[in-house]
């Protein structure tokens, strides 16, 4: 991706001021490890064989199971689905004891992402993330849209036809809205869309760029980018619209913003001293403090749910890749190996994430690095966002 697709708005990135957490340490690579060997049985009922495709779907998107074990396997699981709900049973290989039996309800397809979810968090000890929503923007049509999908790629329903270029939605905490820019009216401005009722509102539409809105932990701000004052910087406005706070007062263009999950800090980029680095600071003011990552040219920052990381695109021998740096102890990571990485979206466990690589997308485990494509039958796929 481009800096004018990454902005949305042809913006040119680049750096900003102090230096965030321990001194730099030595990048790490993350390599693949071993996946549990699990045995998948017999689904029955009128959807069994629907809701097995999809139950293997979700677990193989975790990149945590051997889902092709032969007699070695620590686990076995079986289901009975109904049109309505799905009666699943895990048991431990070893002990021949069932460690999971439950009936999950909501529909076939959602009841069997509950299971998958359930399943999961008994196997691994890590939550699900099985029935999270995806949103990311799709030029397929000729045009960049909104799209809305099920994590495995199912339920894709298509949410702007505005015909213009649509970009970088975000939802907001309990994923009943995305706010997102569009150029409908011939500008950059904000839009949030209403995933109940379908409707759509302008929140944000000085003169100028008005993009990269993100929601607060609480749902009452978006911070986002406008350069209404002239220079490209970071302001806070009320997600019903109104008079924006400024947050930034820099040389260079702020852009890209991320909460902290307890609603303090912003994580940004900015290319206040001369290339795009990654900056926070207190909502509250203060000067932004630099996130150190190894690189002379890192964007696209999101905070993981739980607090403890943040994850980034990140020019690494060349390539754009997917890293993360873990706040307390200043470790960074690169997660991914080739291809072009961008946009990372954290799943609500804080472990895996979605990004995009050549129009495609893909879950990633940020422990063991492993990746799994997001089977969705769009192409030229972008700017993932995730309802945790």
């Amino acid at each position: 991706m481009n800096l004018a697709q990454f902005l949305a708005v042809a913006i040119c990135l680049g750096l900003a001021s102090g230096a965030y957490g321990q001194q730099a340490t030595n990048q790490i690579v993350v390599e693949g490890s071993t996946r549990v060997p699990v045995a998948v049985g017999n689904f029955s009922g009128a959807r069994g064989e629907d809701s097995k495709k999809l139950f293997q779907t979700d677990l193989n998107l975790s990149g945590m199971f051997n889902l092709n074990a032969g007699a070695e396997t620590a686990y076995s699981i079986q289901a009975t689905v109904t049109e309505s709900s799905v009666t699943g049973t895990v048991t431990d290989s070893k002990t021949n004891a069932a460690v999971l039996t439950q009936t999950f309800d909501g529909g076939w397809r959602l009841a069997t992402q509950k299971f998958a979810d359930a399943a999961f968090k008994k196997m691994t000890g890590v939550d699900g993330f099985f029935t999270s929503k995806v949103a990311f923007v799709s030029a397929q049509s000729g045009n960049k849209e909104i799209y809305l999908m099920d994590i495995d790629g199912g339920n894709i329903r298509q949410l702007t036809n505005d015909r213009v270029i649509s970009l970088g939605p975000k939802f907001s905490k309990d994923g009943g809205l995305i706010a997102y820019t569009s150029y409908l009216k011939g500008y950059a401005d904000v839009w949030i869309i209403d995933l109940a009722g379908g409707n759509k509102r302008r929140v944000s539409f000085y003169p100028g760029i008005n993009s990269g809105a993100a929601f607060s932990p609480d749902g009452s701000l978006l911070a986002l980018t406008l350069s209404k004052d002239g220079n490209t910087e970071l302001y806070t406005i009320s997600s019903n619209g109104g008079s924006p706070n400024r947050l930034t007062t820099t040389r260079g263009t702020e852009a890209t913003p991320s909460w902290s999950p307890d609603g303090q800090k912003i994580v940004y980029v900015s290319d206040d001293r001369g290339s795009a680095q990654i900056f926070i600071k207190p909502v509250s003011g203060g000067p932004g403090t630099l996130l150190r990552t190894n690189s002379t040219y890192t964007t696209e920052p999101v905070w993981s749910p739980d607090g403890k990381s943040i994850a980034y695109s990140i020019r690494s021998s060349g390539q754009s890749q997917i890293g993360l740096t873990v706040i307390a102890s200043g470790e960074q990571k690169i997660l991914t190996k080739t291809g072009a990485n961008e946009t990372p979206a954290w799943t609500g466990n804080s472990r895996h994430l979605v990004y995009a690589n050549n129009g495609r997308l893909y879950v990633l485990d940020s422990v063991t690095g492993q990746t799994i494509q997001i089977d969705n039958g769009l192409g030229q796929c972008s700017e993932p966002t995730v309802a945790k």
